[in-house]
């Protein structure tokens, strides 16, 4: 999607050559460095140069500094082009109402000559099974109970129906009643100017009743009230109707203002009453809509269908929606490619409280609760919602950085705390950090694994950050020794601690001169670069992972049962034991091990000294198969009924037991 700017917003740079083949850039006084060098399509690090060039000063300038009008032409001249002074351009702020705003905003109340009356919208609400959707059914005779899974409604449906002894038409909209959709319902509410609470006169006030009850109440919505089930035998209306007095909810039989009526949705029983006390409602509310001007409304729901694309059901509220309307909602926007009501039928045009299916959306799916308003054309709908997305992205860059910001406010509150711990206990301090991985001073004459590192960074910060993750290290199953950390590129004096101690120097954000380099070849001393953290961690957790020896581990091979002791006589006609064994689970090796035990108890652990099936010296034994094993001690007593578990032994290579937070 192209992002289309009007004249007065800053717009893509163009640089331009005039007859004497300097570029011209165009810059204004008050220009960054960072804005300049983007202009210039150069590197924000050469025109920091040029300045030092130019200012005869040895600081670096910063990205963020200003710049006068002079300065730029003089940075501009140091690189053979020429300056066109321009206005600084004038910032477009989000949500104020100036000629910059690239955004639509509804528009303010219609002139009340302009309006006429309009059907009301009610939204059919209650807890879920207590007969909403076979009440709505019953109003436009249709069958959607049966279209539903699991007879729940899984959407907001919305149709208008039209009275039958009136001139009158009423718009609704179905909720789901299940939990798992309370924010449909929440959405119901707000769309809504009526909402009927339906309460089934056999089970009274439940979970989802109070929910909707709150919501509309939230909404400032008035609630007509719908006792259903009253045909059943077990239906005691008046039970539900004093259950919503708990709930403030008060009918007018019990000196309220709430309207209720008994109603049959099965039967279709007294819904001609119910009818006509919405009816009731809406004149005592004087419903009024504007047919003229630019199109208003709501997206109830949104889906995307095969054949037809991208559609989303809209409840217009203001205006007239017809066939190649131009509408915009949240981040997406359509030009109208067709309108079809609640029966698929194609309608030339959708007024004020007309619940309609709009199909020709582009982009992202519109969100149900959105709010459609309609535009000149489709360039000025891009327009709006290339400047929504741009400012979605730097509130959501706002939010990530206030997460951000709050992380290491409560990290740097812990470091804090643990400086402070530190220094009681007498630690080291050196600058500003206070690290628990301590200055190595001289040899020690010790065993133990160890990693010894020497940090040098950019910026005091960077460090800083980073020892602070060091110090979070406590494993003792490999030390890890700092020699020194500090500012700057490593020195002749590093080089010379590192190969002392066998440091790695690690080098974060900054460049390595060449005689350092050489140098440290000559000392065989190990320098490595990282410009992001994680990884610089991560590489450090490598290398102590690396120090620690590998451990013997146990592989189960297979497990047997001893079924007899033979006494088998060797070549010096002695009698040896041999255990018969019958092999359960899986494969026996000659090469591996085994253990006997009985009663949970092992009396021999160790080598094999030969396997034989059937008098044939084999290798290995599957399940299954019958087996004699003879071991070394010939001391050793087999009985039926031991255990005997093939097993071999491997190395098992460690892992670091250090997972600071965010690595």
């Amino acid at each position: 999607m192209q992002y289309k700017y009007n004249k007065r917003s800053q717009g893509p740079i163009v640089l331009k050559k005039n007859k004497g083949n300097k570029l011209i850039v165009e810059a204004y006084d008050g220009i960054t460095v960072s804005e300049l060098a983007s202009k210039m399509e150069v590197d924000k690090d050469s025109i920091i140069e040029a300045l030092l060039d130019i200012e005869k000063q040895n600081q670096l300038s910063s990205e963020n500094r200003e710049l006068e009008i002079s300065l730029i032409a003089q940075v501009l001249a140091y690189f053979k082009m020429k300056l066109r002074k321009v206005d600084m351009p004038r910032s477009v702020k989000y949500g104020e109402d100036n000629s910059d705003d690239l955004d639509v905003y509804p528009q303010p109340p219609p002139d009340p000559k302009d309006c006429k009356r309009r059907s009301p919208v009610v939204t059919i609400m209650g807890h879920v099974d207590h007969g909403k959707t076979t009440l709505l059914d019953a109003l436009r005779h249709s069958q959607i109970v049966e279209s539903e899974f699991g007879g729940i409604t899984q959407h907001i449906g919305a149709f208008s129906v039209k009275l039958p002894n009136a001139d009158a038409r009423i718009t609704f909209l179905d909720t789901p009643g299940h939990a798992a959709f309370a924010s449909m319902r929440q959405r119901g509410a707000n769309a809504t100017d009526i909402v009927v609470l339906v309460v089934a006169a056999d089970d009274g006030v439940k979970e989802q009743t109070i929910e909707s009850i709150r919501y509309a109440k939230n909404a400032q919505v008035p609630i007509l009230v719908a006792v259903n089930k009253c045909d059943k035998p077990t239906a005691n209306p008046e039970i539900a109707k004093r259950g919503l007095l708990e709930h403030d909810v008060v009918v007018e039989e019990y000196g309220g203002e709430v309207m209720a009526v008994n109603v049959s949705a099965l039967k279709k029983t007294n819904l001609t009453a119910l009818q006509e006390a919405i009816v009731t409602q809406a004149e005592l509310m004087n419903l009024k809509g504007t047919w003229q001007g630019a199109s208003e409304g709501l997206i109830i729901e949104s889906k995307a269908t095969l054949g037809k694309g991208k559609q989303s059901t809209l409840l217009v509220q203001r205006g007239t929606v017809r066939r190649g309307s131009v509408l915009v909602a949240g981040a997406s926007y359509c030009k109208v490619r067709s309108l079809n009501d609640e029966h698929g039928r194609n309608v030339p045009e959708a007024g004020p409280s007309t619940p309609v299916e709009v199909t020709g959306w582009r982009g992202e799916l519109p969100s149900a609760g959105e709010y459609v308003i309609q535009v000149e054309n489709e360039n000025r709908a891009q327009q709006v919602v290339a400047y929504r997305e741009s400012k979605l992205k730097e509130l959501k860059a706002e939010e990530e950085l206030g997460a951000i910001s709050e992380q290491r406010a409560a990290q740097r509150q812990e470091y804090q705390q643990l400086v402070r711990m530190k220094l009681a206990a007498g630690v080291r301090r050196k600058g500003r950090f206070t690290t628990e991985v301590r200055r190595v001073s001289e040899h020690t004459v010790n065993t133990d694994p160890k990693v010894t590192v020497l940090l040098k960074g950019d910026v005091d910060g960077s460090v800083e950050a980073i020892m602070e993750v060091i110090d979070t290290y406590k494993s003792d199953r490999c030390r890890l020794e700092v020699v020194d950390f500090g500012v700057g590129p490593p020195t002749e004096v590093d080089i010379a601690n590192a190969a002392e101690f066998g440091a790695i120097i690690y080098c974060f954000n900054l460049p390595v001169p060449g005689a350092i380099k050489k140098l440290a070849d000559e000392k065989k001393v190990t320098i490595i670069h990282f410009n992001i953290i994680y990884r610089l961690i991560e590489h450090l957790k490598g290398a102590l992972t690396a120090q620690l020896p590998a451990v013997k581990a146990e592989r189960r091979l297979g497990d047997g049962t001893v079924l007899k002791e033979f006494l088998i006589s060797d070549r010096e006609r002695k009698k040896q034991p041999v255990a018969g064994c019958a092999v359960e689970a899986g494969v026996f090796n000659r090469k591996a091990r085994v253990r006997f035990s009985r009663g949970g108890t092992v009396y021999y652990d160790g080598e094999m000294e030969s396997m034989k099936h059937e008098k044939e010296v084999v290798l290995t034994a599957d399940a299954g198969v019958e087996i004699g094993i003879a071991i070394e001690d010939k001391s050793v007593r087999f009985e039926d009924g031991d255990t005997v578990e093939c097993y071999e032994l491997f190395d098992e290579v460690q892992a670091i037991d250090w997972s600071p937070r965010g690595f």
